[in-house]
């Protein structure tokens, strides 16, 4: 079995994990999300479905909704479930059992910020959008507050991130377009909580992470990346990046790299997540198109 290593922790490659139901296979596995009871949540962008498997990868259930492309997908204290509804910008918050509780924005209508989806593949992300806007244009991620707060990053064609309290009212946003000062963002895509109060936001583009408190206040920038997707971080406090150009990176809670793993494993990584034991999965898009888990030994 194929082992890898990060300071003092190592991982074991699950080569097979993840049985699909009967016809269906992985396609573009673009969010990741784990449960208080390690169950993990996968969407599969070929047949828009949020599959749900349980720790040793047997499938427990399909999701009772369809999505057009659910690319941030986040499980709350609670059991709460969110859905990040990237292309027709909303964010959906369900019970455990499926249950619609509320949708955050207005399903097909983006905010004005001069920029979209499309412009954005026609130039391939070069630069940043022209304005930032409300809520939304093209959400990319979700994180919950002990507190319940909600935030969203928005996203591919925003450049804010958005907080919400647990009933839905929008209570601040905050970033702006641009390459360079604490606050400004290119292509927002992933975000987590780290457990210390602090908000970790992969600004894509700009190959970084920014770290704000939970009001918004910038803290701190940690460089190197190559375009940043998706972050989790375990209990222990390691810190998990998925980057989109072919690499994932675990770091300390000071952001020092522990050990950086690319190669045949790791073409895309897109969604991350860790479960209670450490144990790490990961959906890969555009090539692998699958999920891999790396079991914390």
């Amino acid at each position: 079995m194929t082992t890898f290593r990060a300071g003092d922790a190592s991982y074991e490659l699950a080569e097979t994990w993840g049985k699909v139901p009967d016809g269906y296979v992985f396609h573009q596995v673009s969010g990741v999300a784990v449960d208080r009871s390690d169950n993990v949540y996968l969407f599969n962008l070929m047949t828009h479905d949020l599959m749900v498997f349980d720790r040793a990868g047997q499938k427990l259930r399909l999701w009772g909704h369809k999505y057009s492309n659910a690319h941030g997908v986040h499980v709350g204290a609670d059991g709460s479930v969110y859905v990040a509804d990237r292309d027709v910008h909303v964010v959906h918050k369900y019970t455990p059992d499926g249950k619609l509780l509320f949708t955050l924005g207005t399903i097909g209508v983006p905010s004005d910020t001069g920029y979209s989806l499309d412009i954005g593949r026609k130039t391939a992300w070069k630069d940043p959008v022209p304005r930032a806007a409300g809520p939304f244009n093209v959400p990319s991620g979700i994180a919950v507050a002990p507190n319940g707060d909600i935030y969203v990053s928005d996203g591919y064609a925003n450049c804010r991130i958005h907080r919400f309290a647990s009933d839905g009212r929008l209570l601040a946003s905050w970033g702006a377009p641009g390459k360079a000062k604490p606050g400004e963002f290119h292509l927002i895509h992933g975000l987590c909580l780290d457990g210390k109060g602090r908000l970790l936001v992969c600004d894509r583009m700009n190959n970084r992470l920014q770290l704000f408190d939970l009001t918004g206040k910038h803290l701190e920038t940690w460089t190197g990346f190559a375009q940043p997707s998706t972050v989790a971080v375990s209990r222990d406090g390691i810190v998990c990046v998925a980057e989109h150009m072919g690499r994932l990176s675990l770091l300390d809670m000071a952001g020092r790299v522990l050990g950086r793993w690319d190669g045949p494993q790791f073409v895309h990584p897109h969604g991350v997540a860790i479960d209670s034991r450490g144990d790490i999965y990961f959906g890969q898009v555009q090539v692998n198109n699958r999920v891999t888990k790396l079991a914390r030994r």
